[in-house]
């Protein structure tokens, strides 16, 4: 076996939760994977880091509808490009309990990296 392999770093921020209808991550794609988030089950699922400016917003596609949307176009998840996704409603499922639904939209080209103001009294680090 090849022992030649780069440790990769794992994403920081903050992981979102959709809690209302109507809740809204927006701002630069910093990377997506089909498979490098974790569901509920602890099993692979798509992840999208989006750069805010709050900090990085980790969401993993745990839920069938975001996981189906991110999936299907995951060649339009590309890091740099802006991305949009909302929590547009709820769906009944067999096992009886909502479904979240979501509409997720990208810009056709990459955009301005997002920057972050610091206050005149806050430190860099």
């Amino acid at each position: 076996m090849n022992d030649n392999y780069e440790t990769l770093p794992a994403p920081t921020g903050t992981f979102q939760k959709w809690e209302a209808v109507g809740d809204v991550v927006q701002g630069r794609i910093g990377s997506f994977g089909l498979d490098t988030g974790s569901d509920f089950d602890g099993n692979p699922c798509p992840e999208l880091v989006v750069e805010t400016e709050a900090g990085n917003v980790i969401i993993t596609a745990g839920t069938a509808n975001l996981k189906k949307q991110f999936t299907a176009n995951a060649a339009r998840l590309i890091a740099g490009h802006g991305v949009r996704v909302e929590f547009s409603g709820t769906y009944p499922t067999k096992q009886g309990t909502p479904g979240k639904s979501f509409t997720v939209g990208v810009t056709p080209k990459p955009i301005a990296p997002i920057t972050v103001e610091l206050a005149d009294d806050e430190a860099p680090f």
